[in-house]
């Protein structure tokens, strides 16, 4: 059974919250509800995908890889997150691998015509766009902080809170 889109269901979601009600159904043809049991992939690191998703229920682990190691947890995605953000970029190319940690459902929106909606109303784009940097850059934070956990030494020179 398809579940259908409606601009009060994606406006429940966080991430889309702010859109207005046009703008929303302007989306409403690019989106898709997606389930995922727990314990399987919604996508693999490398994997090319043509859309992006935003957890509804559930939560999604973010994982990485390499030749010498397992794949590891880096992060945790939940509802109203987005998930999957490298399409908008251009690359498609998924930068970590996500799993299902719980039952899961998201909305998948076709990349192509959300950045085609972005394009026609510039201040959903602008927004959608602001609203992805932020995701982004709190990812590329909580990262930065697992590095520095692991790998971080404390330096005899270093400044710290402004005073040496």
């Amino acid at each position: 059974m398809t579940e259908t889109i409606t601009p009060a269901f994606l406006k429940t979601l966080a991430f889309l919250a702010p859109a207005t009600e046009d703008e929303l159904r302007l989306l409403m043809p690019a989106a898709q509800v997606e389930q995922y049991p727990a314990g399987t992939s919604v996508f693999r690191e490398g994997d090319h995908l043509s859309h992006i998703f935003i957890v509804t229920t559930g939560t999604v682990a973010l994982e990485i890889s390499g030749p010498d190691y397992r794949p590891r947890r880096i992060q945790t995605v939940g509802p109203g997150e987005l998930l999957g953000w490298s399409p908008l970029l251009g690359t498609g190319a998924m930068t970590a691998g996500a799993r299902a940690t719980t039952q899961v459902r998201v909305v998948a929106i076709d990349a192509k015509a959300l950045l085609e909606v972005c394009e026609a109303d510039p201040r959903f784009g602008y927004q959608f766009m602001r609203r992805t940097a932020v995701a982004i850059a709190a990812r590329l934070n909580a990262t930065r902080l697992q590095l520095l956990d692991v790998y971080g030494t404390e330096l005899p020179h270093a400044v710290v809170g402004g005073r040496r």
